[in-house]
């Protein structure tokens, strides 16, 4: 198993030092990392932009205080077959040769514009969306030189014999193919006793007769024979792995092939062109991504203009004009699939980090699903490839309200400035009871009468489930009640280190109090029997009290938070949804303002 266990920041924008730790930041599939606004998704995303080429190379805004006296810092720490810590700083280019670095963020920039008129000048700034840059230099146009009829005259009698190889030497895939054996051509190239096997071959075949004849005369065993020396063994499996072939392509061909790719590589290097492989490739591939960006673009864009690849100044650039020409769906969704193909372009090593930083929070529906269907071929195209990728999602919204994630297989890791996660704790317990199908339907019932819900009703446990809740736990029910509502005013209002869940069980009570004593006495009983908080305060609107609209948007706060269903993994990543929630300065100034009604 590959993982993330700590990314370490030093003196990057407002962070002096900043880490941050995980449990299971497993590669190969989405990691949603959710945090509040201000935590520093930001400053983690532009870290490692800064890191993606060489040593650590950052704006001096993005510098901590502006300082140049600050010297910034990236520290990665994995777990697995690449276990050890990389580094990242203004001397040191430890991330960028061992890891592959993406970052997706916004794209959006101000564009200051000054204006000269008589003695006056006049600025105005309007909203730009950033050129993305495919490739910073263009690769040199190169081809692997190939002319038949000069084939066929340099083997003289036997030129017959060879097919016209001209369309294999055009397919990126045949080229990167040739990249991955380069070793074993170039010894079959350069070794005399390799080329004299050649020479034999052909020397044996007979000099008359029709090429197809010739060939039904050749015994496959020489294939065999000459597979013997490990380096023509490579080579021939890369032929057959190859395709464009020419229709009459046979097996006994790949000699033939093989000779060929020999002899014009060969001139190549005699000319002093001993790169033109890796050269071929990189222009090939360039067409091809090329080719990719402009389809995927012609697919996404309703813009009704057309976006395509341009080539500006040797780079290849993906151009989106002004923002306003732009709606946000159009702009995120061509963005952020432009950025998905370069990085798959620049995945070159064997582990890469995807960062993509709040992009997904500010999608519609549709967009959603298809830049996570993009995100998901990505991982699957690595898997095959047999890299390791980690893609990282931050976010700011939690998946447990807004669900807008359908990956089949993601990890939800809640990362927030400190909580108290006691799973042990007498409530935790209750609640993980209550969520236990071996519980009968009665004790549930119980549970969350009177421990769970407003009941002005002094009652104490049965003896059975406190033997379930495994836990000396004897208060009743209006005990743990103040005990939840001291937790709330004495320490989260207060800004001390408190537990979420207890905050969001104490809440829902206070609220249904605040209702129940604003009922008249006849309709408190059918109101206290009433299951769920929603049902008590429609209710309540029915029997006409005036219920705070505040009761209501506190909803997904005080309901979702209290169901902890699962293993003790899910359990603690539910209560560090919960912080994240309880810790919002909105949310506390609504609580707060629960917590000061008066009954």
């Amino acid at each position: 198993m590959y993982l993330i266990q700590k990314i370490k920041i030093e003196n990057i924008k407002g962070k002096k030092n900043f880490e941050v730790s995980f449990t299971d930041l497993i590669a190969n599939q989405p990691n949603i990392v959710v945090a509040p606004n201000g935590y520093g998704k930001s400053t983690i995303a532009t870290a490692f932009k800064a890191a993606q080429h060489g040593t650590l190379k950052l704006d001096r805004r993005d510098i901590y205080q502006q300082n140049p006296d600050n010297h910034p810092k990236l520290e990665i720490k994995f777990v697995g077959e690449y276990e050890g810590e990389y580094v990242s700083s203004e001397t040191e280019r430890n991330i960028s040769s061992n890891i592959s670095i993406g970052v997706i963020n916004n794209p959006l920039y101000a564009k200051n514009t000054t204006r000269h008129f008589s003695m006056n000048t006049a600025s105005t700034a309007d909203l730009r969306i950033e050129d993305i840059v495919i490739y910073s230099t263009i690769p040199e146009r190169k081809t692997i030189e190939y002319k038949y009829n000069k084939i066929k005259d340099k083997f003289g009698i036997y030129g017959k014999l060879f097919l016209n190889i001209s369309g294999m030497l055009l397919s990126y895939k045949n080229i990167g193919l040739l990249v991955e054996i380069k070793d074993s051509l170039n010894k079959c190239i350069s070794q005399s006793r390799i080329k004299s096997s050649f020479t034999n071959f052909l020397n044996s075949c007979p000099n008359s007769g029709s090429a197809q004849n010739i060939k039904n005369s050749i015994s496959l065993d020489q294939i065999t024979l000459l597979r013997n020396n490990e380096n023509i063994a490579v080579l021939f499996d890369c032929i057959y792995k190859m395709d464009q072939k020419p229709q009459e392509w046979q097996q006994i061909d790949v000699v033939f092939t093989a000779i060929q790719l020999c002899y014009i590589i060969e001139q190549h290097y005699n000319d002093g062109d001993n790169n033109i492989i890796k050269d071929t490739y990189s222009y090939l591939e360039y067409k091809k991504v090329r080719e990719i960006i402009d389809n995927r673009l012609n697919d996404f864009n309703t813009t009704g203009r057309i976006i395509k690849t341009r080539e500006d100044h040797r780079k290849l650039v993906v151009n989106f004009e002004r923002a306003e020409s732009l709606s946000n769906g159009e702009r995120d969704i061509l963005s952020f699939v432009v950025n998905v193909i370069k990085f798959e372009l620049l995945f070159k090593k064997k582990v890469g980090v995807l960062i993509i930083d709040e992009v997904f929070d500010y999608l519609d529906g549709s967009n959603m699903l298809a830049v996570q269907y993009y995100l998901t071929e990505l991982i699957k195209s690595c898997k095959v490839r047999g890299k390791i990728l980690f893609p990282i999602i931050f976010t700011h919204l939690d998946p447990a309200v807004f669900s807008n994630y359908y990956f089949n297989k993601k990890k939800i890791h809640y990362i927030s400035l400190s909580a108290t996660i006691d799973i042990q704790s007498d409530l935790i317990k209750m609640l993980r009871l209550r969520e236990n199908d071996e519980l009968e339907k009665e004790e549930k019932n119980e549970i969350a009468k009177y421990y769970l819900h407003y009941i002005d009703e002094q009652h104490t446990l049965d003896q059975k489930i406190l033997k379930k809740i495994d836990s000396n736990f004897s208060d009743d029910n209006i005990s743990f009640r103040e005990k939840l509502y001291t937790e709330i005013e004495e320490k989260y209002l207060l800004e001390r280190e408190y537990d979420p869940i207890t905050v969001i069980a104490g809440l829902r009570i206070k609220i249904e109090e605040i209702i129940y004593h604003k009922l008249d006495q006849e309709n408190k009983e059918p109101y206290i029997n009433k299951h769920t908080v929603i049902n008590k305060l429609d209710y309540a609107l029915a029997k006409g009290i005036d219920v705070p609209e505040l009761f209501f948007l506190l909803q997904p706060l005080y309901n979702d938070g209290l169901h902890l269903r699962g293993d003790d993994a899910a359990v603690r990543s539910k209560i560090r949804s919960s912080y994240l929630k309880t810790n919002n300065l909105h949310i506390k100034k609504m609580i707060k303002e629960v917590f000061n009604w008066k009954i």
